[in-house]
C-alpha cells in the first residue's frame, strides 16, 4: 500500500473550523490536520490544500453539491476535512471513512445576564401562604362589625386598619384604647404570627437584594420558550447542512420553535461575534453548533463574553458524528479505516485535541496580560469605573416599590378620611 501512494500527491479540500483545522499560509494545525499528517506519514503521500471558502457542501437544486462534498462529489479533490458532519443523504454522494470524532450539537448565548424578577415582593411566600394572608384581611372588616364600640367623640374602633398598620411595621396609637378581650386575643394571635411573617420577608428580600441572579439559557426547552416569546434569535450558517433541517417544519417542538426566528450567517466565526457583541444592543442571539466549536471561540474572545451550557441530554440537540469525504479507490479506504481506528483508540485524537487546547488557553492568558498591562498604565480610578450606579438597581426597585405603597396607603386614608366626614355631616 505504501508504495502505491508513494510520493503521490492527494488534493484536500478544507475549511477552517477550531479545533478540526486551521490552516493558512504561515502555519496548520487542528485535529484532522494532525490525523491527515499523521496518515501522509504512514502511507508517504504528498498533500495540496483547496479552500471551500466555510462551505461544508449543500445538495442544490439540480443533484450537485457544493463546497467540500462538490470537491469530491466532482472529482476536484480527494479528501474533505474540517468537520464534516456524516449525513445520510452525503453517505449516498461520496463515501466516508470510519468516523474519528463525535460531538453534540448544542448551542451558545451571551454572558449571563443580571435580572431583577418583576415578582421578587411575591416570592418569600408560597401562594397558599399569601391566600391564607389575604383571608385573614377580609376577615377582619367582618370582625370589626362585631366588636366596634364608641370611645374619644364617637371613634369607631377599625379593626382592620390596626392590622394592616401592625402588618407593615407602623404605629398605632389608638390601641392604646381599652380593648375588650376578644380584640386583645385576636391582636395578639396576628402580632406573633407577624414576628414570623415579617422575619422570614426581610430576611428572604435582603438575600435577594445582596446576592445578583443571572439568568442564562442552558437547556434546549429554555432556548425554544425564548424563541416564542421573541427574547433571542438562533444564528445558524447558511452554508452548513444543518441550516435546511432547521428549517424544515419539524415535528420536534424545539426546532420547530427555532425554525421561526431562525436567522442565517456566513460562518461560525460571524455567529460568535454577533454573540458577544450584538449590532442591535437590544437583540440577543444564540448561536447553534457543535460543543467543541462553541467551547473553543471562548478562548478567541473572554470566556464569560459567552455561555456554553453543560454538556447533558437536556442542552443537546443531537448527537453529530464527523468523518472525512474521500474519493479513493476501496483498496485505500480499507487500510485508511484501519490506521484511523487505530489511532483513535490509541488516544492521539484526545491528545491533539488537548494540545490545541493549551495552545489557546496560553494565548488568551498573553493577550490578557498585554490588555492589563495596558490598564494599569493608563491614570485612571479603576475603583471609580469598576462602581457606578448601576448597582443599586435593586435598590431602585425596592424603593420605588416602597413610593408606591406609600401612595396607596395615603389613597386609603384619604377616602376613609372622607367618609367619616360625610357620616358625620349626615
Amino acid at each position: 500500500m505504501k508504495s502505491l501512494l508513494l510520493n503521490q500527491t492527494l488534493k484536500i479540500a478544507y475549511t477552517n473550523t477550531l479545533p478540526y483545522t486551521k490552516i493558512d499560509h504561515n502555519h496548520q494545525s487542528g485535529i484532522e490536520f494532525e490525523l491527515l499528517k499523521t496518515l501522509s506519514d504512514i502511507f508517504q503521500f504528498k498533500m495540496i490544500f483547496v479552500d471551500c471558502k466555510n462551505d461544508f457542501g449543500i445538495k442544490q437544486s439540480d443533484g450537485n453539491w457544493t463546497g467540500v462534498i462538490g470537491k469530491i462529489f466532482n472529482h476536484e479533490a480527494d479528501i474533505g476535512i474540517g468537520s464534516i458532519f456524516v449525513t445520510y443523504e452525503r453517505t449516498l454522494a461520496t463515501t466516508f471513512l470510519y468516523p474519528h470524532w463525535i460531538d453534540s450539537l448544542t448551542f451558545g448565548t451571551a454572558g449571563s445576564q443580571k435580572r431583577v424578577p418583576l415578582n421578587i415582593f411575591f416570592q418569600p411566600f408560597t401562594s397558599t401562604v399569601w391566600f391564607c394572608l389575604f383571608i385573614s384581611l377580609i376577615l377582619f372588616p367582618i370582625l370589626n362589625l362585631y366588636h366596634q364600640h364608641e370611645q374619644n367623640n364617637n371613634y369607631a374602633f377599625n379593626l382592620l386598619w390596626i392590622n394592616l398598620s401592625l402588618l407593615l411595621r407602623q404605629p398605632y396609637y389608638p390601641l392604646r384604647l381599652q380593648l375588650n378581650l376578644s380584640s386583645k386575643i385576636n391582636l395578639i394571635t396576628w402580632m406573633l404570627s407577624l414576628i414570623i411573617l415579617a422575619n422570614i420577608y426581610s430576611s428572604y428580600l435582603c438575600a435577594q437584594f445582596a446576592i445578583q441572579q443571572h439568568y442564562v439559557i442552558d437547556t434546549c426547552e429554555k432556548l425554544a420558550d425564548a424563541c416564542d416569546d421573541n427574547e433571542i434569535i438562533p444564528l445558524l450558517p447558511k452554508k452548513s447542512i444543518l441550516y435546511p433541517l432547521f428549517k424544515t417544519n419539524s415535528s420536534i417542538r424545539t426546532i420547530r420553535s427555532l425554525s421561526r426566528k431562525l436567522r442565517g450567517i456566513t460562518d461560525h466565526n460571524e455567529g460568535a461575534r454577533l454573540v458577544v457583541n450584538p449590532i442591535i444592543q437590544k437583540e440577543r442571539y444564540a448561536l447553534i453548533s457543535s460543543y467543541d466549536q462553541i467551547k473553543f471561540s471562548q478562548f478567541r474572545f473572554k470566556p464569560e463574553s459567552i455561555y456554553l451550557p453543560p454538556a447533558s441530554s437536556k442542552s443537546t440537540f443531537f448527537s453529530i458524528i464527523t468523518g472525512f469525504p474521500v474519493r479513493l479507490p476501496k483498496d485505500y479506504i480499507k487500510h485508511f479505516e484501519i490506521w484511523i481506528m487505530r489511532i483513535s483508540s490509541f488516544g492521539l485524537m484526545k491528545f491533539w485535541k488537548n494540545q490545541i487546547t493549551r495552545s489557546m488557553r496560553q494565548s488568551f492568558f498573553e493577550k490578557k496580560n498585554v490588555e492589563q498591562q495596558f490598564d494599569s498604565s493608563m491614570e485612571t480610578d479603576q475603583v471609580d469605573q469598576e462602581f457606578n450606579l448601576n448597582h443599586f438597581d435593586r435598590l431602585t426597585y425596592l424603593f420605588l416599590f416602597g413610593i408606591l405603597l406609600s401612595i396607596i396607603i395615603f389613597i386609603n386614608e384619604f377616602i376613609v378620611y372622607r367618609f367619616k366626614i360625610s357620616i358625620k355631616l349626615q
